[in-house]
């Protein structure tokens, strides 16, 4: 900079030498902190682009902006010109490891479509692309761009001496690669985290344990296999998409080993009982799309159609792989709703007869009729086993049973009385979101009739609200609003995440300068005009649906309320699990961040099964072995959906379809998970990963928006915001939510279906230091 200082005129001449006439340039910070190995400080200073190096006027602001946001006045800074890329067809940033890990992933993320060069590293890409590839891999390239672009990389790791580096990039029309920076991605405490050959390996025992399992099997429908994070019991809205061994081996245990397939058998499904839905592919968690398929097929079918209907339902995902979340509502037909006859007739296209849509309808009006009838409803049946788990909760928690024996009996009866139970009621509840859906489609409610019914729905969420209020306003003391919910905390299946009890003030203390006691709207009566009551029994009639206009709108408000309900019953043994475990490791001076990693199948085990070991030692063991997986686990990038063995190598992330809540338009600054209990969240979008109930307590904090990475349009969350009209995006994926975390501020406008990131600070947001001369290759 003090060639500047001495002579700015001679240096503005060089510029003006040097570019040709018609060029513009970037004028781009280089200061001394800039772009070490300790720390990037990406975004502190500016850089000014756009710039005329034939206009003195101009070039000398943008020179001088740049200096000006250097600290001090050191005259080591340095600022230095480039010539910017008009012509651009791909621009973005390649990380040449990954970011979080070090793991040994190129991850290329680009813009293909708005023609400049910053939106990747600005947050402002309306539809980013990311493409993660492991060094070692040797399959073909989907592209020539991107295998030049890593053939560079590759070419300035040489040049530079080292694979950890952040890459910003640009291609133009004729596919030329541009490099406008490089700086080493900050290693300060971290080391890479194994050798490529031995990572290798791991992904070759992924690639074949994929190819193992999608093979045809006997009694199982179906050619081809697919694996997603994010369908039916969505195990990355629960537990997360690496979650520790406690959470993942309880979930299993629960739910998705046996439990699912017998509620889906119970409501007139195909039997499926001896398929696990959820497998681990080291440590990852994914459901099994054929057998999940399987599982909404109609009992009554004969084999051969069931066959070529699981075929359709995976090649049809396989075609839109952005509905792996909404599997239930647009690939699979689950039941017979106001809609489903226009629907069947889409198999026309796709090989099927009438005679076979004619028998598919019979088995689903069938099995609908069976789930909603008033008198016999199969959920209602489901109802009266909750109420046998809370007796069974007292009775077990009450008693003097040791440790090891409560976590045994109250898995045994959340399962039995707690999980089964809401499976069959989280069926109903979506059985009654499609119905009330296919009433919009068919005209018989407005959007805004579908809104005043959920406004008049009195769900468990709903009811914290009012409970807050009310210990707000001194109308209800704290032990009473804590015997009710107390139990609840934000990760269900995650010991590490406070219960409601445990960090009171974290979840219920009033956002700073409130005194007004929480609101929310009003609940009106939902009543049906004439009109829609005369449209809607017309409409049951014809599709054959044995109820009433009044018994249908009965039958999706006892739904709605009862699979919420029967989570927050089911919950309660849960948390109780988990205090349990917490308290045995207690007293074996076993840790709760140690507990994470406790595979549950071991205290169970132990129930009946006495060894020679101290169970303190068992439990060390076990822990430690699972730490070590974990470690490793969590190194992994894996797709959101695999189709084939190969993506375990490479694969571009999932474009992800957002659900948008309400047709609502909010710009607010952001509070993310990491800090929800260190601020005040009134007017703030929160960002949390997962949809769990857990984070209710969200509502009673007046927050403007929400955005959750996982969750679909029938998540808990997603039905809480639209009841409470707050504009929400649920379920963004990684991608977007990764780059709108680092965001100041975001701008959601939910009726056009989009989202601003604004002042975005990411590690990549501004400029960089080392530019290489002759970039272009």
């Amino acid at each position: 900079m003090s060639t500047w200082r001495k002579d700015p005129e001679n240096v503005l001449s060089e510029v003006r030498d040097f570019f040709a006439e018609n060029t513009l340039v970037i004028v781009r910070s280089s200061a001394r902190s800039e772009d070490s190995v300790e720390g990037s400080h990406a975004g502190e200073f500016l850089s000014v682009s756009g710039v005329c190096p034939h206009d003195p006027g101009a070039l000398r602001s943008a020179i001088l902006r740049v200096i000006s946001s250097y600290p001090g006045d050191d005259v080591d800074n340095q600022f230095f010109l480039q010539e910017q890329l008009t012509d651009v067809a791909m621009s973005g940033v390649l990380l040449t490891r990954d970011l979080d890990t070090l793991a040994p992933y190129y991850v290329v993320n680009f813009d293909e479509v708005s023609g400049a060069t910053d939106t990747v590293t600005s947050g402002q890409a309306s539809r980013l692309r990311t493409y993660v590839r492991f060094r070692g891999c040797t399959a073909p390239f989907p592209n020539p761009s991107l295998r030049n672009l890593i053939e560079a990389a590759r070419e300035i790791e040489q040049l530079v001496g080292t694979d950890c580096l952040d890459i910003e990039f640009g291609l133009d029309r004729s596919g030329r690669v541009w490099i406008f920076q490089v700086r080493p991605i900050a290693l300060v405490g971290r080391t890479i985290p194994c050798d490529e050959d031995r990572f290798e390996n791991l992904l070759y025992k992924i690639s074949k344990k994929f190819d193992k399992l999608t093979t045809s099997h006997p009694g199982l429908c179906g050619y081809k296999g697919m694996y997603s994070v994010m369908t039916d019991w969505n195990p990355a809205e629960m537990i997360g998409l690496r979650p520790r061994k406690l959470a993942l081996s309880l979930y299993r245990e629960l739910i998705t080993d046996n439990i699912w397939a017998y509620q889906r058998s119970n409501y007139g499904y195909r039997n499926l009982r001896s398929y696990p839905l959820m497998v681990s592919f080291l440590g990852a968690p994914y459901i099994d799309v054929r057998v999940s398929c399987n599982s909404f097929v109609p009992a009554t079918l004969q084999d051969d159609l069931a066959d070529r209907l699981v075929d359709y339902y995976v090649d049809r995902l396989a075609e839109h792989p952005t509905d792996h979340d909404k599997v239930e509502f647009n690939i699979v037909y689950s039941c017979y709703d106001l809609s489903a006859a226009t629907r069947l007739r889409q198999l026309l296209n796709h090989g099927f007869s009438e005679p076979d849509i004619q028998e598919i309808k019979s088995g689903l009006i069938q099995l609908t009729n069976r789930i909603i009838s008033p008198a016999t409803g199969l959920y209602r049946h489901d109802f009266h086993r909750l109420e046998l788990l809370k007796t069974r909760f007292d009775i077990i928690t009450r008693s003097q049973l040791p440790l090891l024996d409560k976590i045994y009996w109250l898995v045994e009866d959340c399962k039995r009385y707690g999980t089964l139970p809401f499976a069959g009621l989280a069926r109903a509840g979506f059985i009654a979101v499609q119905m009330l859906r296919s009433m919009v489609d068919q005209g018989i409610f407005e959007p805004k009739d579908l809104q005043r019914f959920l406004n008049s729905l009195n769900t468990v969420a709903r009811q914290l609200t009012r409970a807050t209020r009310d210990y707000r306003a001194g109308k209800m003391s704290r032990e009473a609003l804590l015997e009710t919910f107390g139990h609840l905390r934000p990760g269900t299946y995650d010991i590490l995440s406070s219960r409601y009890d445990e960090a009171f003030e974290s979840y219920f203390r009033p956002p700073e300068g409130e005194e007004d006691p929480v609101s929310e709207p009003e609940e009106a009566q939902f009543l049906l005009s004439p009109r829609q009551e005369e449209m809607l029994e017309r409409a049951l009639t014809e599709n054959d649906l044995l109820v009433s206009p009044s018994e249908i709108l009965q039958f999706i408000r006892e739904a709605i309320e009862g699979r919420e309900y029967g989570k927050f019953v089911f919950t309660r043994h849960v948390s109780e699990i988990l205090v349990c475990i917490g308290e045995l490791g207690r007293r074996h001076s076993i840790s709760r961040e140690e507990l994470a990693d406790l595979d549950v199948r071991l205290a169970q085990d132990l129930y009946s099964n006495l060894t020679h070991e101290f169970v303190g030692d068992i439990f060390r063991e076990n822990i430690c072995k699972n730490r070590a997986a974990y470690q490793i686990s969590r190194l992994l990038r894996l797709p959101q959906l695999i189709q084939g063995g190969e993506d375990a190598y490479h694969f571009f992330m999932s474009e992800v379809e957002p659900n948008f809540i309400t047709d609502l338009r909010v710009r607010r600054p952001i509070a993310i998970e990491e800090n929800l209990s260190r601020v005040d969240l009134k007017d703030k979008i929160v960002l949390i990963r997962g949809a769990d109930p857990g984070y209710d307590w969200l509502f009673t904090r007046r927050i403007s928006g929400l955005v959750t990475m996982f969750g679909g349009t029938n998540s808990h969350m997603a039905i809480r915001c639209a009841e409470l009209r707050i504009p929400a995006v649920i379920g963004c994926g990684e991608e977007y939510y990764r780059s709108w975390s680092r965001a100041r501020e975001l701008d959601l406008d939910c009726a056009n279906r989009q989202v601003r990131a604004l002042g975005s600070p990411e590690p990549y947001a501004e400029e960089g230091l080392l530019l290489l001369q002759g970039g272009e290759r």
